[in-house]
C-alpha cells in the first residue's frame, strides 16, 4: 500500500515561477532516489488557495529506504538547506505536512 508524504504550501505573491522551479528540482531529486512526486493546486477547501507537494513510495519499506537515501544525499541536503532551512526570501510558506497510507478498498 502506498505511503504519501505531503507538504502544503501557500505561494507568496509574485513567486509562482520560483516555487514551481523549486518543486521541479525537488521532484528530480526524489525521483532519482526512487520515489514518485507530483504537485497539486488546491483551489477550493480549508487551506485554499495552496499547493500540495506529494512524495509517494510503494510501501513502508520503500518510505524508510527513501528517508535513509535523502539523509545521505548531498544534492537533497543542499537543496533543503538552500530552499527550505535557510532561505530568507522563500517562494512559499509551509502551512501543513502529512504522512498518509493508502487503504485498499478491495
Amino acid at each position: 500500500m502506498a505511503v504519501l508524504q505531503t507538504t502544503v504550501w501557500r505561494i507568496r505573491p509574485g513567486k509562482t515561477p520560483d516555487f514551481v522551479a523549486n518543486i521541479a528540482a525537488a521532484k528530480k531529486i526524489v525521483t532519482r532516489l526512487g520515489a514518485e512526486a507530483r504537485l497539486l493546486t488546491q483551489a477550493v477547501g480549508t487551506n485554499a488557495p495552496c499547493s500540495i507537494f506529494i512524495i509517494q513510495t510503494a510501501d513502508w519499506k520503500a518510505f524508510g529506504d527513501l528517508q535513509t537515501k535523502m539523509a545521505a544525499d548531498s544534492e537533497w541536503q543542499g537543496f533543503f538547506q538552500k530552499v527550505v532551512a535557510t532561505n530568507q526570501n522563500p517562494a512559499a510558506d509551509l502551512i501543513g505536512t502529512g504522512l498518509s497510507v493508502e487503504v485498499p478498498l478491495g
